[in-house]
């Protein structure tokens, strides 16, 4: 069985806790059983990597990898999942990701984790923004090389976890500081628990770059 990270397990925990609500504050899908619930949560990875994928739409073309799990499917053979793994392939951009995830999920909303690590994206994607639950993303041994990237992801409020090493943008002097000040809902990253003091020193660069700016600005006018 796969092991199930600290950041899952608080995200499976809040969306139980969800579930006991009345139906009307529910963000579950009509068609889909409450007794299926806890199937699709917990579903196996939807596991695309190592497939030498070149673009999202090869996807729809194969059969996902099958682990200690098999995968789980529904009538109309979508799969019971909230996981995606695209990792160790040849993308470089995320085109068509909507409508993959689409057709391969029977609850495409609730994508929570998407692994989209060693391929050659040589920057952050905007259409990862719409994956508006997304919890987990592993985006290290890519391409990007700016930080002012990671804004894009100041507004997922359900992200915990963020890997970025193995990108030219880690090289940057107060990378660390830069993403824990931009994506303050972070909880981890790059594997390591952001600390009180990484959120203090995230709080001081923060300050000092905006008054920087805003002198600059002063300067030129």
């Amino acid at each position: 069985m796969e092991a199930v990270d600290s950041d899952t397990s608080q995200w499976v925990t809040d969306e139980l806790e969800e579930s006991t609500r009345p139906s009307t504050s529910r963000g579950i899908a009509g068609s889909i059983k409450t007794k299926e619930f806890d199937s699709i949560l917990y579903g196996p990875v939807v596991d695309y990597s190592f497939r030498n994928l070149e673009t999202l739409s090869d996807c729809v073309k194969l059969t996902p990898r099958t682990g200690f799990r098999p995968n789980e499917y529904t009538e109309n053979k979508k799969l019971k999942s909230c996981s995606l793994r695209l990792s160790h392939n040849r993308l470089c951009d995320l085109s068509g990701l909507q409508q993959v995830v689409d057709a391969l999920l029977v609850e495409p909303e609730r994508l929570f984790w998407i692994d989209l690590s060693f391929n050659s994206f040589p920057n952050i994607d905007p259409v990862l923004i719409q994956c508006t639950k997304l919890q987990i993303l592993n985006l290290h041994g890519n391409q990007i090389s700016e930080l002012y990237e990671v804004d894009k992801l100041a507004s997922l409020p359900h992200l915990r976890s963020l890997t970025l090493h193995g990108n030219p943008l880690e090289l940057v002097k107060g990378y660390r500081s830069y993403v824990v000040g931009i994506v303050p809902q972070l909880k981890s990253l790059d594997y390591s628990t952001i600390t009180k003091q990484d959120r203090s020193t995230a709080t001081i660069l923060k300050s000092f770059t905006k008054r920087k700016h805003v002198a600059r600005r002063k300067y030129d006018d």
